[in-house]
């Protein structure tokens, strides 16, 4: 699935994300990314009132002080309960005790027996003919029921086919026809031009009946030699959509039904009943998607970066620098050309405010791609849809036994008209603490024994009106192993197993680890966790008597806030911090790392200062694109003196689990990379995505499950029909696909893109000089210029942009460390006639200088990424593009600027 997140927009330069959290509220469909909306948790255990505010219902992670039983999405078990297995009997809720119906285009009745909202509509009772229509009878007569039939098999569908009154032979449309212009006179084909309308129907979530009166209209202004289908049913029949598989569970073991019996339990169902029920899911092959990707998407050719990109035994800048990514290419067929490795995320999104439905998707991304493709490059391999969590044995069976195959035996593909073999595997999974507890079936944080790395057992204190489980630090910790935990699975009752509740499927997925194979989620357990945590005990006025509060200065605080200008790869500008509670993770990591260190200094007492800067440098330090092993080192020592602190400066009550992880931080980058190689924000990304893929209410895991492989098939049959396409309409199916706004006017020069129209005019000496002496040759007198430029998806400005902007994407800092200000971009030619893109910058008079640094006990803690420098810049100079480096999150001052250096730029929020 490709990314929707594009730096190319002029109206605003900031990267408009398809994927962005901002997006994954839209359409009234009342969805967020903080799954837990009954529930939050920030690992702590105690148990508090469902009716709290939004700042109390966030991400399980993310939650200060507070857990709680969650009908959606996640269920955080009391510590005290009974151990359970996965395969324990789930409650057996019916959804509701009527159906209703309702007619597609040729009138007939569909069933809808599942997820009709609250209404007053009459019943409706369905006859036996529709309540055995099958399953491909429903995908090609629209999404509007769910009236399967008791097959599982896989199914290669057209797209809501429907069932409209013409026929094929009215207007049947060939491979010429395809090719062949609109019209007579026409920029774009019959095939583009289909190709056009289906993407941007699936992208906005254009409904059948604004599908099919869009055509309609499109019939009436196109003129009359147009073969476009004038009907969705038409239309829809030039797609294919690729295979998924349809399983109907038992509602009592949750074991997947084959003729309407269940193997463990020897018990008969209806399946029809099972549906409206919710007890079903999807899986989508993922050799399949795999294929299809590599040969139609040129991924074949990018999984050469493993071997091309530049290397350092002493430093870590990938996966592919981990200690255990490189040890398991020693032991497996990882090391062999075109093998490549998978992360794979598994999380509750709820689909509906007014009930407790969510969707639960299976996703992975290939971790040998570059980092710009291959976050953007999701496969959904699963898609489990219910009032419940999925049972993991159930869910996750089809998806392992695809996993053995894939790293056995391998599968086949094309590449360059050579047939090659790749072997893939499963190496890293990414999700949050009470996911993470449900993978591994181990009881969850705030149960005894609660980490997923280690035999920390935790204790009970007070606090509130509750109790609470805490991790006070301990200096040595066994730490959990692989063996130990499948001993501890098969002991299950014997004995002490350390908070292993029994065998989980994972265990059987090759050549994952069940213990080192998890890695700590940067989102969850520090921005939604403990940064959210600090903030509470900051600004919360119940702690207002403690020597930590600062609340009654916020106001002072959003003064100085509103004075950064952070530039377009942060999403969203600063907000106040009385707006805290709807704060999203990639405000709580700004607030981290630039915009705490500066606006705290002054205000938050010293002793907790320097602590917090303890956790940003480390943070920071672990985030950025190429850490050094003395770099590992330092930010290991400061979360620990961190965490050793936490208790003496808070309190043995705030001791929670997420401060607890944060000792296991640095063993993550070690075994696998930076933190930004496996954090969840692209895959939370891409469940806001799945969200815009349905209308409606009815049959929302088909509508998900059908557009995403749609989407697909839109962008392989691009690769074909788009060729030798107008600029025009090439642009405008990038536009459409990616999902960015569209720019008019954009030229490209050698990698560059510059934005607008640009000003003809000659060079004057001193520019012209410098632009030889930087090419070393000489230049015609005339050149173009330009105020907006993007190079390696980064957005640059000049200091004349015609706009007045809130952020700043004027200063960068050279690849020698000296920071420039843009004055402008540059299209010149040399007498030879090569085209060059040149940027036009002022340096800083000053070297820039450390702005803050702190001693807490016996570490030293230099912020390195924020420092001061002068507001005066040197005379003109010229730079290619490349020697740009970075950018910064600006506060200006008076006399001076205070820059913060932003880690990397592959992360996006």
């Amino acid at each position: 699935m490709s990314s929707h997140n594009h730096p190319l927009d002029d109206d605003d330069e900031s990267s408009h994300s398809d994927w962005s959290e901002d997006d994954q509220v839209s359409n009234n469909k009342e969805a967020s990314l903080d799954y837990h909306t009954s529930s939050d948790s920030d690992a702590t255990g105690a148990t508090v009132d469902s009716e709290q505010s939004h700042d109390e219902h966030a991400n399980c992670d993310g939650v200060v002080g507070a857990s709680m039983d969650s009908e959606n999405g996640h269920d955080v078990e009391n510590s005290d309960e009974e151990e359970g297995s996965l395969n324990d009997e789930p409650e057996q809720q019916a959804l509701y005790d009527h159906t209703t119906s309702e007619s597609d285009s040729t009138g007939v009745s569909l069933d809808i027996g599942h997820i009709v909202e609250d209404c007053d509509e009459a019943e409706v009772s369905l006859d036996d003919e529709h309540e055995q229509q099958s399953l491909d009878d429903y995908t090609n007569s629209g999404s509007e029921g769910l009236g399967f039939e008791h097959h599982s098999s896989s199914h290669t569908d057209d797209y809501d086919g429907g069932d409209d009154t013409t026929s094929d032979s009215e207007q049947m449309v060939n491979d010429d026809m395809m090719r062949s212009p609109l019209y007579q006179g026409a920029l774009v084909t019959l095939g583009q031009t289909i190709l056009l309308l289906m993407a941007f129907a699936v992208i906005v979530g254009l409904t059948q009946d604004g599908l099919q009166t869009l055509l309609q209209i499109l019939s009436l202004i196109l003129p009359q030699d147009s073969h476009l289908p004038a009907t969705k049913y038409l239309f829809k029949k030039l797609f294919k959509t690729g295979k998924y598989d349809f399983h109907v569970y038992c509602p009592k073991c949750c074991c997947v039904l084959e003729n309407n019996a269940c193997k463990r339990c020897h018990q008969d169902f209806d399946k029809n009943e099972l549906m409206k029920n919710g007890n079903f899911f999807f899986t989508l092959p993922l050799i399949d998607q795999l294929k299809h990707s590599l040969e139609t998407s040129n991924l074949g050719e990018s999984l050469n970066y493993r071997k091309t990109r530049p290397t350092n035994p002493d430093t870590i800048s990938d996966i592919m620098d981990g200690k255990l990514y490189k040890q398991m290419c020693k032991d497996s067929n990882l090391k062999k050309d075109y093998s490549f490795s998978l992360t794979f995320n598994s999380d509750g999104v709820p689909i509906f405010k007014s009930s407790s439905f969510s969707i639960w998707p299976l996703l992975c991304h290939i971790n040998e791609l570059p980092p710009n493709i291959r976050k953007k490059t999701m496969f959904l391999t699963g898609l489990w849809f219910g009032p419940k969590k999925p049972s993991i044995s159930t869910f996750f069976r089809p998806f392992i036994n695809e996993m053995k195959t894939l790293s056995s035996v391998g599968f086949e593909w094309c590449s360059n008209a050579k047939i090659v073999k790749s072997y893939v595997y499963a190496i890293i999974c990414s999700c949050d603490s009470v996911a993470r507890a449900m993978l591994q079936n181990i009881k969850q944080f705030n149960g005894k024994f609660g980490c997923n790395w280690c035999l920390h057992p935790g204790e009970r204190v007070e606090k509130g009106k509750g109790h609470v489980q805490v991790y006070p630090f301990h200096e040595e910790v066994t730490e959990r192993s692989h063996t130990d935990m499948i001993k501890y699975q098969r002991n299950v009752g014997t004995g002490e197993n350390f908070g292993v509740k029994g065998p989980t499927p994972l265990s059987s997925l090759p050549f994952f680890d069940i213990v080192s194979g998890f890695i700590v989620d940067s989102m969850h357990c520090i921005d939604l966790g403990v940064m959210r945590q600090l903030s509470t005990l900051w600004f919360d006025s119940s702690f207002h008597k403690e020597p930590w509060y600062i609340g009654t200065r916020a106001n002072e605080i959003d003064r100085k806030i509103e004075q950064f200008q952070p530039p377009s790869n942060i999403t969203r500008m600063p907000r106040s911090i009385l707006t805290r509670a709807y704060w999203k993770a990639s405000e709580w990591r700004a607030f981290l790392l630039f915009y705490a260190p500066i606006v705290l200094k002054s205000v938050l007492p010293r002793r907790f200062f320097e602590h917090f800067l303890l956790l940003c440098q480390a943070v920071y330090a672990l985030q950025t694109t190429c850490i050094t092993q003395l770099e590992l080192f330092y930010a290991s020592q400061h979360l620990n003196e961190f965490v050793l602190n936490f208790e003496t400066l808070y309190g043995r009550p705030h001791m929670t689990y997420n401060v607890h992880i944060l000792l296991h931080l640095s063993d993550s980058v070690r075994n696998w990379g930076p933190l930004w190689c496996y954090s969840a924000y692209s895959f939370e990304g891409c469940n806001g995505f799945l969200l815009k893929l349905y209308n409606g209410t009815q049959s929302v895991p088909l509508q998900i499950v059908t557009s995403f492989l749609l989407l697909k098939e839109v962008e392989s049959m691009g690769k074909v029909l788009m060729q030798n396409a107008h600029p025009r309409v090439q642009q405008l199916f990038d536009t459409v696909v990616d999902g960015f706004n569209a720019t008019k006017h954009v030229r490209r020069v050698n990698g560059t893109v510059f934005f607008g129209h640009g000003c003809s005019r000659a060079l004057d000496l001193y520019e012209k000089d410098a632009v030889e002496q930087f090419l070393e040759n000489p230049v015609k007198d005339q050149a173009i210029f330009y105020h907006k430029a993007v190079y390696n998806s980064q957005i640059f400005l000049s200091i004349n942009y015609r706009r007045k902007l809130k952020r700043d994407n004027t200063l960068v800092r050279r690849s020698d460390g000296s920071v420039c200000q843009i004055v402008g971009f540059a299209k010149v030619e040399s007498h030879t006639g090569c085209e060059h893109a040149l940027c036009l910058v002022r340096k800083c008079v000053s070297k820039p200088r450390l702005f803050l640094q702190g001693y807490f006990g016996e570490s030293r803690c230099q912020i390195k990424h924020v420092m001061s420098i002068s507001s005066e810049f040197a005379e003109l100079t010229v730079l290619d593009l490349s020697q740009l480096s970075d950018k910064f999150v600006v506060y200006r001052q008076e006399n001076s600027c205070l820059v913060c250096l932003l880690p990397n730029s592959l992360e996006r929020d």
